[in-house]
């Protein structure tokens, strides 16, 4: 089959499925699928809302007779075709949790100006239908494959990628070769390593409570910090601060909660950590024992890693980032949920030692560490190669392959190349700044970038298993 005839196969499939396709992540929007392995059950290792999520996306790639598989609740698999050589197509049904500042309601989606609004309509449940509807296309155009097609829908990608590390580690299967449907075009052929810490700071006396954020991996947009203070030197503090409000609680007690912009946790520019902004503001309040707040703010105001002694960049994944985005109190201690996205040069392990020492100068415990390795391949790689080719007959366009600082399956699955759809992240001019991004409020998808995905998806199966005769 030529490259003609494929595109408009694909046109006219789009053209009868477009409100379709829209429906369909409409409906798995509205399940609130936030991974929660507190939740724990057996078939549902990350809480029902996920287990409910699976359940239905494994129902809908049945109701189109697909052959499906539930693994555990880790994750499930849905096949065209019945070829042992296997060409894998991955995307995640968790989401991160809806945090503040929401114009719209994250589980009631809806659709305005070209754009899906909701929570997991852009990461990563667009991905998710796109897979069935590739399945989709090549039914009804009865396109036999050198290949099967599979179809592979984790359920804690949000939260480290727990889902995919188990399945392998008890001999799961995946494809020699794979596209992970959750970055940006065209191919990334980096990603940074993730350096993920559980800290316990030392809160001082007069630190009631402390908290911010829900992940690690998202930036906190909102925060709350009780303590004991008398108001008149809080709001001195406040003056001619922005974005901070005072509750006086009695007569020596004040909570102050501030506001920041909240967004993903791998691309901190134009987020503000209202958490640390806080620190900030009252690390050093005359009279008052607020010492976390000064370590916090010391440590963690810079999103590129100064404060941690992490800075560093290379050329080929760019600068490190670092995010703090959980705070809570535990007795005595502030807990500080740490998450850092190191460049692929960068010497981790020399970097991670010298952190524990200044740790352990500052009377901080380091309670759990995960050191996630970063992800490369040679951008001059032949499936690279036949993905890039893809894209630019699709959309025209010459973008090399890119590095990122963003964690995909990548990291964790053998073979699996990061590759779109995020050309679907414009934002919208109706949003206010702050709105729109993955991890943010008020979630959005480009519908118009989600069919063009669509697109170079179904080209790049085609021409990986040899249907596409043509010459890109």
């Amino acid at each position: 089959m030529n490259h003609e005839e494929i595109s408009r196969r694909i046109d006219r499939f789009i053209e009868e499925h477009r409100e379709e396709m829209i429906r369909e992540l409409m409906d798995w929007v509205r399940i609130p699928s936030v991974s929660r392995a507190d939740l724990y059950q057996n078939g549902a290792p990350y809480g029902p809302d996920v287990r409910k999520m699976l359940d239905h996306a494994l129902k809908r790639c049945r109701d189109y007779g697909f052959r499906t598989a539930d693994h555990e609740g880790y994750c499930g698999s849905a096949w065209y075709g019945d070829s042992a050589d296997e060409i894998g197509f991955y995307a995640h049904l968790d989401v991160v949790p809806e945090g503040p500042n929401w114009i719209y309601e994250p589980y009631e989606p809806v659709v305005k100006d070209g754009y899906v609004i909701g929570r997991g309509a852009d990461d990563n449940k667009a991905a998710g239908v796109l897979g069935l509807y590739i399945m989709r296309f090549l039914q009804e155009n009865n396109i036999q494959l050198k290949h099967a097609f599979r179809l592979m829908l984790g359920c804690a990608e949000e939260t480290g990628m727990d889902d995919f590390r188990t399945f392998l580690l008890r001999g799961g299967r995946v494809p020699e070769f794979g596209i992970v449907a959750d970055a940006g075009f065209p191919v990334c052929y980096a990603q940074k390593g993730g350096w993920n810490a559980d800290l316990l700071v030392p809160k001082g006396r007069d630190i009631i409570d402390f908290r911010a954020g829900s992940v690690r991996n998202a930036v906190p947009g909102s925060a709350e910090l009780v303590i004991r203070a008398e108001e008149e030197s809080v709001r001195a503090a406040l003056s001619g601060a922005e974005d901070f409000e005072v509750f006086p609680q009695d007569k020596d007690t004040v909570r102050i909660v501030a506001k920041g912009r909240g967004g993903h946790a791998a691309f901190p520019s134009g987020t503000d950590n209202a958490a640390t902004k806080l620190a900030a503001v009252f690390k050093a309040l005359p009279g008052c024992d607020l010492r976390g707040l000064d370590f916090i703010a010391r440590v963690f105001r810079d999103p590129y890693g100064a404060g941690m002694g992490f800075s560093c960049e290379d050329e080929v994944s760019g600068k490190l980032t670092s995010n703090a985005g959980v705070f809570s109190v535990s007795g005595d201690f502030i807990r500080v949920l740490v998450d850092v996205r190191y460049p692929v040069s960068a010497e981790i392990d020399e970097m991670t030692d010298a952190f524990k020492n200044q740790l352990a100068s500052c009377g901080v415990t380091m309670e759990a560490l995960q050191i996630e390795r970063p992800f490369y391949i040679d951008p001059e790689d032949g499936k690279v190669r036949a993905l890039q080719a893809c894209y630019r007959a699709v959309t025209g366009r010459m973008d090399e392959p890119y590095a990122m600082g963003g964690g995909t399956y990548s990291r964790v699955i053998p073979g699996a190349i990061s590759f779109g759809p995020g050309s679907a992240h414009q934002m919208p001019e109706f949003l206010p700044e702050g709105h729109g991004s993955a991890h943010g409020p008020d979630e959005v998808l480009h519908i118009e970038s989600w069919l063009q995905a669509f697109r170079i998806y179904v080209l790049s199966i085609l021409r990986l298993s040899g249907a596409d005769d043509s010459t890109l």
